[in-house]
C-alpha cells in the first residue's frame, strides 16, 4: 500500500481542502498520514480520512511579537525534525501541503528527505509558507488564477478549490428557483463574526418579510426571539443552507467563495480586513469586476446599507447570477490534483 503525508490545518480554510483530497486518496487505496497542530480545528474535529494522525505543538510566526516570532520559529524547527523521523519510518510516496504555518514542517521535511512535494494554495495571495515551499515543490496547485504570478508558472496549475464531496454532489444536482419570500444566509467564516452577527439581527428586525439564517460562531450575543431568524453556533452541512438561501452575506474566505460559485448564489461579501495581505478582498475582486457579486468594506458596512442592496435585487437578477456564477465553479479540483500527481 502506498503512503502519502498530508498537512493543512489550523483553520477550516486549510483543513477542509486537505480533507477532501485525503478522502479521495483513501478511495484510491492510499494510506494517509496527517500532520497537524494541537491548537487547530483538527484537534477538535480530528482528521477522519487519516490512517495515522500526528498533532504537534506548533505556533504561528506571522503577526506575532519579536519573542512570539522566535517561539514560533523554534516550534516549527522542532516539529520538522519530528516529521523527518516519521517520513523515514513510513516512507511515503509523496507529500501534499495545503498552506499555513502548520504545513511548513512537512514541506521542509519532505525536501530534506527527498520526497516529492506538492502544494495547494487556497487564497488569491499565497501564504509565506507556500511561497517558500513552492521552491521545493514538484507542482503547485492554485484556487484562483490571480495567484499564478506568485509562483513558477511552468509548474503551476489552476485547478480550483477541493470541496467536500457532500457539497459537490448537492451542487451538481441543484437548480435555483426564486421564492416569493426570500431567505438571507449570513455568516462570518469558521470562527464567526460578531459584527456580521449583530447586523443580521438588525436586518431580521427591520425586514419581517424575509427569513434569515445566521451562523454566529463563538460569539456570545443577545439574540432576540424573532420568528424570521434562525441562529446556529455552527453548521456542518453547509450545502443544506446554500439550497435554502436566495442571498448570501458573508466573509470571502476561499471556501465560502467557491461554495457560492458551486451553488450559484448572489453574495454580498464583506472581506475580513485583517486577513493576511488582504487576501479575502482579492479572492472576490475578480467576481466584482465581472459584475457577479457585491463587496462592502468592513468600515462602511451596516444593516441599512445591506438592506438597500437586497431591496434592489430582482428575481431576474438572481437567476442571471445563478447561471453566470456556476460557469466559474470548478468542481473537479480533487480529480485534477490527483491526476496531475499520478502523471
Amino acid at each position: 500500500m502506498k503512503t502519502v503525508f498530508i498537512s493543512g490545518g489550523g483553520t477550516g480554510g486549510h483543513y477542509y481542502p486537505a480533507l477532501a483530497v485525503a478522502e479521495a486518496l483513501k478511495e484510491k487505496g492510499y494510506k494517509v498520514v496527517y500532520i497537524g497542530t494541537t491548537v487547530g480545528i483538527e484537534a477538535k474535529k480530528g482528521f477522519p480520512a487519516a490512517d495515522n494522525t500526528y498533532l504537534f505543538e506548533m505556533k504561528a510566526v506571522r503577526g506575532k511579537s519579536f519573542l512570539g516570532k522566535i517561539e514560533g520559529i523554534l516550534s516549527l524547527i522542532k516539529t520538522t525534525f519530528k516529521v523527518i523521523k516519521l517520513i523515514k519510518k513510513e516512507n511515503p510516496s509523496f507529500s501534499i501541503c495545503f498552506g499555513g504555518y502548520t504545513s511548513f514542517p512537512l514541506g521542509v521535511a519532505s525536501f530534506l528527505t527527498r520526497k516529492d512535494l506538492y502544494i495547494h494554495e487556497q487564497n488569491s495571495i499565497p501564504s509565506y509558507t507556500n511561497r517558500v515551499l513552492s521552491i521545493f515543490a514538484k507542482k503547485v496547485f492554485i484556487t484562483f488564477d490571480y495567484s499564478r504570478k506568485f509562483f513558477n508558472t511552468k509548474k503551476t496549475y489552476h485547478v480550483g478549490l477541493p470541496l467536500r464531496k457532500s457539497i459537490i454532489e448537492r451542487a451538481k444536482t441543484y437548480t435555483y428557483k426564486p421564492k416569493e419570500r426570500k431567505t438571507v444566509l449570513i455568516f462570518g467564516g469558521s470562527q464567526g463574526s460578531k459584527k456580521l452577527s449583530e447586523i443580521a439581527i438588525e436586518m431580521a428586525k427591520s425586514m419581517p418579510d424575509k427569513d434569515f439564517i445566521l451562523i454566529k460562531g463563538k460569539w456570545d450575543l443577545n439574540v432576540p426571539n424573532l420568528p424570521n431568524l434562525t441562529v446556529y453556533d455552527y453548521y456542518d452541512k453547509m450545502e443544506e443552507l446554500y439550497e435554502l438561501a436566495d442571498i448570501v452575506v458573508s466573509r470571502s474566505g476561499s471556501g465560502t467563495v467557491n461554495e457560492v460559485l458551486a451553488f450559484g448564489k448572489y453574495a454580498i461579501f464583506i472581506p475580513y480586513p485583517y486577513a493576511a495581505s488582504n487576501h479575502q478582498y482579492y479572492n472576490v475582486k475578480w467576481l466584482y469586476d465581472l459584475g457577479l457579486c457585491d463587496i462592502l468594506e468592513e468600515k462602511e458596512v451596516s444593516a441599512d446599507r445591506i438592506i438597500k442592496i437586497i431591496q434592489n435585487i430582482s428575481d431576474n437578477k438572481l437567476l442571471y447570477l445563478h447561471v453566470s456564477l456556476r460557469n466559474y465553479a470548478r468542481l473537479s479540483a480533487v480529480e485534477e490534483i490527483l491526476s496531475n500527481i499520478e502523471r
